[in-house]
């Protein structure tokens, strides 16, 4: 699977990270075993309720319970935020389900307990077209997107530069600079983080850096946001990749 972008998260298969893109300030969550798992299987069948038991299968030998699932869900919806975590919907009694776009909750209020069979039919009617709108309009989405991010290797390291951009035109104008600034993180003596983050932004005036370590799960990490830069980064160099934290 791809990387894939659910509005301003990126799920990042190969570092197994959700990292979120859409603010001033870049963050990311280190996905457990199980997390990553219900991550990539709701990605997988976006629209489509995702059995518990479909879920707990996929890592057999290991015995995985529903409450473990319930606990990784709920780990992912708290990361998403109270903003986007509608997104994923827990199933009664069936599984878990990613919507195609973000959902209005006063959208449908569908109490089976109080429906008469005209209201249930009506509910099924809704949801059917609804069906039919989600397929005939997931081509032109704009919620849902594929990339395969760049990452670089810093040299002489096991550290790597993943820059992220807003548009493909950012990439084209900042790709040349992102590639020089690996090449100072490799001149570093010591070198304190397994990964950094770089997220400049489009009117080139202000540069976000997050780093942090495989070790720590994301919880231990270090935000750097610099203002003002006019489009200009030859500030950067190694006493300056010293003073901000980068390495020793």
């Amino acid at each position: 699977m791809v990387n894939v972008y659910i509005g301003p998260y990126r799920f990042d298969v190969e570092l197994g990270e959700l990292i979120h893109t859409g603010s001033e300030k870049v963050s990311a969550f280190k996905l457990s075993n199980i997390e990553f798992l219900v991550i990539e299987q709701l990605l997988a069948s976006r629209g489509q309720v995702v059995s518990i038991e479909s879920m707990c299968d996929k890592l057999l030998p290991k015995v995985v319970t529903h409450h473990d699932i319930a606990t990784a869900v709920q780990n992912i919806k708290r990361f998403l935020g109270a903003e986007h975590a509608n997104w994923i919907e827990v199933i009664s009694k069936q599984g878990y389900l990613l919507h195609v776009k973000a959902q209005d909750k006063r959208m449908f209020n569908c109490s089976l307990n109080s429906f008469s069979i005209k209201n249930y039919v009506l509910c099924l009617i809704l949801g059917i077209l609804l069906i039919i709108f989600l397929a005939t309009n997931l081509q032109t989405t704009s919620d849902i997107r594929l990339s395969m991010p760049e990452k670089f290797k810093i040299a002489g390291t096991e550290s790597i530069l993943v820059p992220i951009y807003e548009n493909d035109q950012d990439r084209n104008n900042y790709r040349s600079r992102v590639k020089e600034l690996s090449q100072l993180l490799a001149s570093c003596d010591t070198l304190k983080w397994q990964r950094v983050y770089i997220a400049p932004s489009s009117d080139g005036n202000r540069l976000d850096f997050l780093m942090n370590n495989l070790a720590d799960d994301g919880k231990a990490c270090n935000n750097l946001k610099v203002n003002n830069v006019a489009n200009d980064w030859h500030f950067i160099d190694v006493e300056w990749l010293k003073e901000a934290g980068f390495c020793e």
